[in-house]
């Protein structure tokens, strides 16, 4: 496999598990927080099961490096997930659903498996805690992981440490009554990738 498809597919499963809005920076809190109201933030987060994205995403290994565009609609716990390199190049399409995840690549290559994770490590031999993107792309902490986190004053998470992965979250964008994340770097001793979100659609 070509070393730019290896990195998009490697990219493409990263997101799912994985700008047109007022964009506001996320200062780090100078006063104590209270669970109550931080509790209230992170149930309207895990509320939003239906979205649409549209951003860029970028990651770097020891091996490799590249980009790519992203256009990713969340429905329920069904998918759509897009990727397409520089002028075009390397499409790839995911479609995800309970038990069924299946890719096509523009060159005719097709995969499929009954989740993510099986997917990447059919594909790549790579095994990566990939569902935990499902929550750090929303800015929110996976409930059922030990964590290590930092807020600001408006309770948006501006650093977390989960299940060794460094995830720090510079921007944020107003969506209508919530705020979401705009700008994110996610970091492991192997990999680090960084996601821009042009724009979100609730």
């Amino acid at each position: 496999m070509p070393r730019r498809i290896s990195l998009i597919l490697t990219l493409l499963v990263l997101i799912i598990t994985l700008a047109g809005c007022a964009t506001t920076k996320a200062p780090v809190t100078t006063k104590p927080l209270t669970a109550e109201e931080t509790k209230q933030r992170e149930t309207l987060l895990a509320n939003l099961q239906n979205w649409q994205l549209s951003g860029k995403v970028a990651a770097i290994s020891a091996q490799d490096s590249g980009s790519a565009s992203i256009d990713w609609t969340q429905r329920g716990p069904r998918y759509h997930i897009s990727l397409m390199g520089p002028l075009g190049s390397h499409a790839v399409k995911l479609q995800g659903q309970p038990g069924l995840v299946t890719m096509d690549t523009a060159d005719g290559k097709h995969a499929s498996a009954p989740n993510a994770e099986t997917l990447l490590a059919q594909q790549m031999g790579w095994r990566l805690p990939v569902s935990n993107l499902n929550y750090w792309i929303r800015g929110l902490p996976v409930p059922t992981l030990p964590q290590n986190s930092a807020y600001d004053a408006s309770h948006r998470l501006t650093r977390l440490v989960q299940d060794g992965w460094n995830i720090q979250y510079i921007n944020y964008q107003n969506v209508g009554s919530i705020d979401l994340p705009e700008r994110i770097n996610i970091n492991s001793n192997s990999l680090k990738v960084k996601i821009i979100v042009y724009k979100w659609t609730i």
